[in-house]
Parts: structure tokens; sequence; C-alpha cells
């Protein structure tokens, strides 16, 4: 099965933007992507917060890695598990895109990376340029990959030349194949990808068994990445509030109904119910129970 195969078979999705031009001078340096402003995080902040939100147990696998005693105990895991299965390195970051679908921040899981390259792919912009990691984004359905494929399928177009050195980095380094998937983390505006990545220059090695572990690892991983993710969006959230949203917020997590909020602060109830709202839509917060709990975990943060 080759990596077209994969990609083409019942594919959906719009076409990918041509290639820009060649530029020199100014004009290649307006078109350089903005860059990716891109926070690490490990293993170790990972567990606290999945149990609290009661993700780390839809899976067997994730269930097995809740159940580890330490975060060290979780990498020698998960490590072992991509050994197995014959991957060298597994990349997950979430995205958050701006208007031009180009990366402006990114949460990067740096416990399982074989090497420097991904970082280095969302830093220099030129990450979602390759279009496998393009089309794994933004349709959610598995691709595989090798690089043999993509270089042979873009030999009549003009490849970017960042694109072509980095697959010549993935090589290098012994990361020739694999496959990738995207995710949406509810409640936030980012997305992430999973990447997994074999020394293979052919995908023939990628079979049914070695998908359906990648799958089973990548939303175990998931799980758990995303509660963290959905935490650092709230608490971003709550750094652009208003004094009074603030004093509101402080009000509903000490249980005080809207008619004393507004009796407190010397505001309506219908300006505390506005109030409201918008604190639940930045927080992602369904209700009013909800908004206090998470609000209540942020104080405490």
């Amino acid at each position: 099965m080759s990596y077209l195969e994969v990609v083409e078979e019942g594919e959906d999705l719009e076409p990918l933007p041509p290639a820009p031009a060649r530029r020199t001078g100014s004009a290649m340096l307006r078109e350089i992507a903005p860059r990716c402003d891109t926070r690490y995080f490990d293993e170790a902040a990972l567990s606290p917060l999945a149990r609290a939100d009661g993700a780390a147990d839809s899976t067997f696998l994730a269930a097995e890695l809740s159940a580890a005693r330490t975060a060290e105990e979780r990498i020698r895991m998960i490590r072992g598990v991509l050994h197995i299965v014959g991957f060298r390195g597994l990349g997950y970051a979430a995205l958050k895109l701006n208007a031009q679908a180009q990366a402006e921040r990114a949460y990067l899981l740096r416990d399982y990376l074989a090497s420097d390259l991904l970082p280095k792919a969302l830093e220099g912009g030129y990450f979602l340029r390759d279009p496998q990691m393009r089309r794994a984004l933004d349709s959610s359905r598995l691709h595989v990959w090798d690089i043999r494929s993509i270089l042979d399928a873009s030999r009549n177009d003009a490849l970017d030349p960042q694109v072509r050195r980095h697959f010549d980095e993935l090589r290098a380094h012994g990361l020739a194949s694999g496959l990738a998937f995207g995710l949406p983390i509810s409640q936030t505006p980012m997305r992430a990808i999973i990447v997994f990545a074999g020394a293979p220059e052919h995908c023939e090695w990628i079979t049914d068994s070695v998908i359906a572990q990648a799958i089973g690892l990548g939303l175990s991983l998931h799980q758990r990445c995303s509660a963290y993710i959905q935490a650092m969006c709230r608490r971003e959230a709550t750094n652009g509030l208003s004094e009074l949203q603030q004093r509101i917020l402080s009000a509903v997590v000490a249980g005080l109904s809207d008619k004393a909020i507004a009796a407190r602060f010397d505001t309506t109830v219908h300006n505390v119910d506005y109030h409201l709202r918008q604190l639940r839509e930045k927080l992602g917060a369904r209700n009013r129970s909800q908004l206090a709990y998470l609000a209540g975990r942020l104080q405490a943060a």
C-alpha cells in the first residue's frame, strides 16, 4: 500500500493551494510564514489534569498509562510500545491556526520526539507546507506516508525547497515513513496532529496491525494531552477578562446567585447574565456548574 493509495482513495478534500512561485529579495521575505509560537509540555504535566477531567480511562491503553506511578514509568511504557510496533519517534502537536491557515501557536509534547525536526519545522513556519501533514491536520483521516512516494509524486511539481530539505533531514535521521492523523480538541480553537515515524523508506511495513496499534496509542495520548491543552486555553482566556468579569467569576465559585452578584457589584442582573454568558463561552463551559468548577480549578492552580 502506497502513500498515494491511502490519501487518494475516497478522499473528499478541497485541493491544496499551489506552491507559491519562487521569489527573491524582499518579495521572498514577505511570503515567509509568521514564526510559530511553540510551547513545550511533557508527561509530568499531564496526569493530574487527565485524572481530574475523567478522560484517562477511555481506552485500555489509556487506563494502563493512568495507572503508572510516575511520569518516567509512562514514558518507558509508551517508548516500549513504539519500539515493539516499529516506530522510532512520535510527535504530538496542538496547533492554533490564523486566518491564513498558518500555525501561529503550537503546544508540543517533547517526551517522544526522535529529533528536533518537528520543532524546527513548526518554528520555521513550513511544517504545514508539507502536503501530507496539511491533509492529516485538516481531514481527521489517517494518512500513511513515505518519503520515496512523496518525492516520486512531486517530480513534476515545484516542491517547496524548505519542505524538500525537511524530507532530506527526515531521511538522514531515519524517519522516512509512518502515519499521521488529526483530531479536534473540544472547547478550544486548537486541533491536534499526531505523527508516527519509522526508518523504512517505503510504507509496506505499515500493516493493518501497525495502524491499529498506532491509532490506539495516538487516541490514548490525545485523551491525556487534550485535557492539558484545554486547561491552558482556559487559563489564557482568563488573562483577557475585565476586572468585573474576574470578580463575577470569583462570586460564581463562591456560590452566589445572579441577584446576589448584582447587588455586590452594584450592577443589574441582566448585566451579570451577559457577563456569565461571555465567561461560559471563553472558558468552554456548558452551564453554570461547569463554569464554577473550571474557574475553581483555575484559581487553585
